[in-house]
């Protein structure tokens, strides 16, 4: 009997312990463009100097990584706004962080690659502005 009474308790200490701290992503964690629409990605977008990724998924969050992989974070994702023709604009927040992202609906080629994108992309975190590219998936 004593043998289930520690049992018991165990159990339900490890059912009341806080869970582990979700680790900020990464590049890694992030889709292959081929694999993004299948991951729930709706529209990607990408800039240079410094090197960043920014997943807008059709559902539930948002997920930027940044300064060529070291930073990264994920947030709640937000009813858009449309403040002028073509445009698109979410604000939303998370762990401390601050994310505004517009999207323009002019055409745009990434610096590194000279890929053209239909969307001209302004992500900026904690106030700091990274530019780029996007496209939905």
């Amino acid at each position: 009997m004593k043998h289930i009474v520690v049992a018991v308790a165990l159990l339900a200490v490890a059912c009341s312990a806080p869970p582990a701290a979700t680790a900020p992503p990464t590049l890694d964690d992030m889709p292959s463009w081929s694999d993004a629409r299948a991951a729930g990605v709706d529209f990607r977008a990408v800039g240079q100097e410094p090197g960043w990724l920014l997943d807008i998924h059709q559902s539930e969050r948002i997920v930027l990584v940044w300064d060529y992989g070291e930073n990264g974070a994920s947030f709640p994702l937000t009813e858009p706004t449309y403040p002028q023709e073509g445009a698109t604009h979410y604000e939303t927040q998370a762990g401390g962080r601050t994310l505004q992202i517009t999207i323009r609906r002019m055409p745009c080629e990434d610096a590194m690659s000279g890929e053209a994108f239909p969307a001209q992309v302004e992500a900026v975190i904690d106030g700091r502005t990274l530019s780029g590219c996007g496209r939905s998936v």
